[in-house]
């Protein structure tokens, strides 16, 4: 009896170390472009609100391509890890930057925010379901 509930013991914690991990390399390098870049948007939407009829639309293309770029990263990492949801969201992501490149081409201000708007609920979405603060102040993966 004594074993069974040793092994217990020890499933019970084997499972609660695979809940939470620390990211790999390459997620958190991916996160941190998908911060920058997405930072860069907002600055950049900005920029081009302030500017008036005839804004210059040309930086919004490298935000588009980073966010793009980082979401395809995103979506390999939880693709790999069989995390369907995310994947989904890692996927509207992309989705996202592409009608956000799209908006830029056609200089359509509206159709820029929409996007904008969804890439930062794509991000919260994910981080709610799948992120958690650690004690030392970084994140870990739920």
């Amino acid at each position: 009896m004594r074993g069974i509930v040793t092994a217990a013991a020890c499933l019970l914690c084997a499972t609660a170390l695979a809940a939470s991990e620390k990211p790999s390399d390459t997620y958190q390098q991916a996160m941190k472009d998908l911060s920058a870049a997405n930072t860069a948007l907002r600055n950049d939407v900005k920029a081009i609100e302030g500017a008036g009829a005839y804004p210059d639309y040309n930086p919004i293309e490298k935000d588009a391509a980073a966010i793009k770029a980082a979401f395809e990263k995103t979506a390999s990492f939880w693709s790999e890890k069989k995390v369907d949801d995310a994947v989904k969201l890692a996927q509207a992501g992309i989705t996202h930057a592409e009608a956000l490149e799209a908006a830029r081409k056609a200089k359509d201000f509206d159709a820029l925010m929409t996007a904008a708007v969804e890439i930062g609920k794509t991000c919260g979405g994910c981080h709610a379901a799948h992120r958690e603060k650690a004690a030392d102040g970084s994140y870990e993966i739920k």
